[in-house]
């Protein structure tokens, strides 16, 4: 827990010189980590007690705690903003891919498509192909949602070569995913996969392959973050490039 959760949890127990304390160390929390309980004392104009009991007031030990918890701090600052610089470097990078992407053969399969139908293999693959749907929706292409794997076999059946899967996975390693594309490859039907950017046998059977960088941002050496947003970045960009394909099209 931070200072200012501990202030804020013992707020009504603090008397005016603890907020005159507190206001300081606030302001000056690289300098009150090298200052004595005496020389912060003399900051505030308040007794080495007064600045004891505000500690203790807060639910610390003593002083010496109340500076732990400031070096701390101040530590995790830097970090926490290198964690939000390699965020938004890699969501500016990805974008920047994404933006030099030819999207042609896909915009061109969606068009031609009597029906385009969406799977994804996990949960947020799913919800990338229902924010998919709906994006496309707003452009008056209905696309349809596979739901889950039980609707496969029944579904698999009533598709034709005029319509267009777009598989979305994560390493294109689901089994269920795989067992799917070979038999759309049996059938005769065009599907696009979306997969991360590695050798996949999704990708290799796939009429096109879209490849989405999914990078990580480490915060502590056994904790990695994925960030995700790739996927519906990728959508909003596919969307946008299918739209101008289609008054190319009118236009030609």
């Amino acid at each position: 827990m931070k200072l200012v959760e501990l202030v804020n949890k013992n707020y009504d127990q603090l008397k005016p010189n603890d907020l005159h304390i507190w206001n300081y160390i606030s302001n000056h929390k690289k300098e009150c980590c090298d200052l004595t309980i005496d020389e912060l004392a003399a900051k505030c104009n308040v007794s080495r007690t007064t600045v004891l009991r505000f500690a203790q007031r807060i639910s610390l030990k003593g002083y010496s705690e109340l500076k732990i918890y400031l070096k701390w701090e101040l530590k995790e600052n830097p970090i926490k903003q290198d964690i939000i610089d390699n965020f938004c470097n890699s969501l500016i990078q990805d974008i920047k891919e994404y933006k030099k992407h030819d999207f042609t053969s896909v915009c061109k399969l969606i068009y031609q498509s009597k029906k385009v139908f969406l799977y994804g293999t996990g949960a947020v693959q799913r919800s990338v192909a229902q924010e998919m749907r709906r994006i496309f929706l707003t452009g008056n292409e209905h696309f349809y949602v596979i739901e889950g794997v039980d609707e496969i076999a029944p579904f698999i059946n009533t598709l034709t070569p005029e319509d267009l899967v777009f598989i979305i996975s994560l390493k294109g390693e689901s089994d269920n995913a795989k067992a799917f594309s070979r038999q759309l490859v049996l059938q005769g039907i065009p599907f696009v996969t979306i997969t991360s950017l590695e050798e996949n046998e999704l990708s290799r059977l796939s009429t096109e392959s879209i490849y989405i960088h999914i990078p990580e941002v480490q915060h502590k050496p056994e904790i990695n973050y994925q960030i995700l947003d790739v996927y519906f970045i990728l959508v909003d960009i596919l969307f946008l490039n299918y739209i101008l394909y289609k008054e190319s099209i009118k236009k030609d």
